[in-house]
């Protein structure tokens, strides 16, 4: 039997072999034979043939589909989470959403604080992308949703994470002509990329096709808003603060404080791909409305020199609290390498182990580090490690009084003045070796000693003088009273006066009262001048009825202010550049209740000077910057680089 079957299968595979072979001749057979065929074909012949074969593939089919509904009832259980993985799918795809064109770009703005226009909750807030309106979620039943039922408006832009949505659909839309939409909505700035705009001027374009300056960009007036106004272009001109603000990253899931706030009106502001031209600072005059207590809101007039001076305390100690949290992740991070290569020592007992002391750990870390090979790290600027606003406004005065027998009352207040009015500037003294460079330790070490060596000198010099030392951020400037008479036309006279008249007050001679109520002359000099320098000029007074304005005209200069005739004789060596040049004035034009404020700003990259009124920027000629009212007025060492550095 087993030799009748190996019989069997050998003449099958000779049979299989000889159709395998009709087949290969069938297929290369002569073009006239095939003709032949045709023919037949067309005659009928063969048409009984073709369908006796058609039934026998139907037969064949009919077969395989009861198999194939067998194996189906099998798999029925599995067709239901089948389903569902591909419904996950087919959401997770970058769909070509049909919608994308009726996105209408000109009535986009993303200025307003994020509220839900209906609910005015600011939890999953999206903007729609066809009206430019802001609603609350996205899911069925919400405001977004129904606003897209209710007037066909289909696609949205998350506002706190820039993720487009389709809906009601529920899809993500994941396309490229979105991206301008997203970098309009949140600007982002690397080094590169802030190091470009120091050097170079940029020039934008609006959808209606004007050309604009990134960073001297126009701000909408809120209603009496024209002094906030004038304090954000007078931080866009200070030029390390400007830089760390553009390169400032907010943690998620972080509440939004001023800082935040600020930084992100900053970025948008020298956002070169604008889609308007101009900026509102809607939603950082709501910060700074909730921040002060409502000491600066929307619709009243306020002093720019209390909210420049408000808003510098607020960036300097949220730069504290950041130069806190550095440290203390960084030695956290030594400590803890440093404790364990100290146990894998085994001449260390175990004893010794417990007993490590974190100042021993802290000094071995010193040694390894100045022991190991460095790698080359790519250049930094000075002050990103250092707080901005004392890198900024580094500046210090000696106060001069004399030491009396009956005044010693008024001395000691004058002392406590002092002290509590400047805690903050005098913990950055005290832990100014923590806050510098390391790479650059040494040398600032060396120049502070020599600064308190000199300090102590002044003092033994002068044991018949009450010497204090204070930081400050502005020099206010007094103006002399206004004409009470007319000329001989019954026309007022426009009194001037020089700048350097009003500056002969830190000359460390002329005596000056504080205070009204402190009776002791004192003599104010300077002895560290600043990076930044800022004149202040009080042009309103109040007297028993009403607030009066004085129209002295300063007489200033724009270039080469030599400030070393205001500075010790024992600190100029301290002091070795003294020249500075003006970059920004603020004035005021009108009365006191109809006149507002404007500014003038120096475009370093290309040295012209421009006149910003809100939304209005205007080119402007050097020799105009001289003629108005100046109040605030912003000068910069000539040491300074256009990156900030020096």
């Amino acid at each position: 039997m087993e030799r009748k079957s190996k019989k069997n299968s050998k003449s099958e595979k000779t049979e299989s072999a000889s159709k395998k072979k009709k087949k290969k001749n069938d297929d290369t057979s002569d073009p006239e034979e095939n003709e032949k065929k045709i023919n037949e074909v067309k005659d009928g012949s063969l048409l009984h043939e073709s369908n006796t074969t058609e039934n026998n593939v139907n037969n064949n089919n009919n077969n395989n589909n009861d198999n194939n509904n067998d194996n189906n009832n099998d798999n029925n259980n599995n067709t239901y989470y089948d389903n569902q993985k591909n419904n996950l799918l087919y959401k997770k795809r970058n769909r070509v959403c049909p919608y994308l064109r009726t996105i209408n770009r000109n009535l986009l703005d993303f200025d307003f604080e994020k509220l839900c226009s209906i609910s005015l909750s600011n939890l999953h807030v999206y903007a729609c992308l066809v009206c430019g309106l802001y609603f609350q979620g996205i899911g069925k039943g919400t405001h977004a949703y129904t606003h897209s039922l209710e007037k066909n408006h289909y696609v949205f832009i998350n506002l706190e994470t820039c993720k487009t949505c389709c809906i009601p659909e529920g899809y993500e839309i994941v396309d490229a002509s979105l991206n301008d939409i997203k970098y309009f909505l949140k600007p982002t700035y690397n080094k590169e990329q802030v190091e470009h705009l120091c050097y170079n001027s940029v020039l934008g374009k609006s959808l209606d096709g004007g050309d604009f300056l990134p960073g001297l960009v126009g701000l909408n007036n809120l209603k009496n808003t024209d002094y906030c106004n004038v304090i954000i272009q007078l931080i866009c001109s200070i030029i390390p603060l400007r830089n760390t603000l553009l390169l400032y990253e907010c943690k998620e899931n972080i509440a939004k404080n001023i800082i935040v706030v600020l930084s992100d009106l900053i970025k948008k502001i020298y956002n070169p791909r604008n889609f308007k031209g101009v900026v509102s600072p809607h939603e950082f005059l709501q910060a700074v409305g909730i921040e002060s207590n409502k000491n600066f809101k929307i619709g009243t007039k306020k002093y720019p020199l209390d909210f420049f001076l408000w808003l510098l305390n607020k960036i300097y100690r949220h730069s504290n609290k950041i130069l806190k949290k550095r440290k203390l992740s960084t030695l956290k991070k030594k400590t803890g390498n440093m404790k364990r290569k100290l146990e894998d020592n085994e001449h260390i007992s175990k004893e010794e182990k417990k007993d490590v002391h974190d100042k021993e750990i802290y000094d071995e870390m010193n040694k390894l580090d100045n022991t190991s090979n460095k790698k080359k790290e790519k250049h930094k600027w000075t002050y990103s490690n250092i707080n901005i606003v004392d890198y900024c406004f580094d500046g210090e005065l000696i106060i001069k009084t004399i030491k009396e027998e009956g005044n010693e009352e008024s001395q000691e207040n004058l002392e406590l003045k002092f002290n509590e009015s400047d805690n903050d500037s005098k913990d950055y003294l005290k832990n100014i070796n923590e806050e510098e460079v390391e790479e650059k330790n040494k040398q600032k070490n060396d120049y502070q000693n020599i600064y308190n060596n000199t300090f102590l000198n002044l003092i033994k010099k002068n044991k018949n003088y009450l010497i204090v030392k204070i930081p400050f951020r502005t020099l206010s400037l007094k103006l002399p009273n206004a004409p009470v008479f007319k000329s001989t036309t019954e026309s007022n006279i426009i009194p001037q006066v020089s700048i350097f008249e009003l500056l002969s007050k830190f000359d460390g001679e002329t005596e000056t009262f504080l205070q009204e109520h402190f009776k002791i002359p004192n003599t104010l000099i300077i002895s560290k001048l600043p990076k930044y320098l800022i004149f202040t000029i009080e042009r309103f007074s109040k007297n028993n009825f009403f607030i009066e304005k004085n129209g002295t005209i300063v007489n200033f200069v724009i270039k080469n202010l030599d400030m070393k005739d205001y500075v010790h004789e024992d600190f100029l060596s301290l002091n070795p550049v003294t020249k500075y040049n003006l970059i920004a004035n603020i004035f005021h034009t009108g009365t006191v209740n109809q006149g507002s404020y404007k500014i003038h700003v120096l475009n370093q990259p290309t040295n012209e000077w421009y006149e910003i009124e809100d939304l209005h920027v205007i080119s402007i000629l050097p020799q105009l910057v001289l003629l108005p009212e100046s109040c605030i007025q912003l000068y910069q060492r000539q040491d300074v680089k256009l990156n900030g550095d020096i």
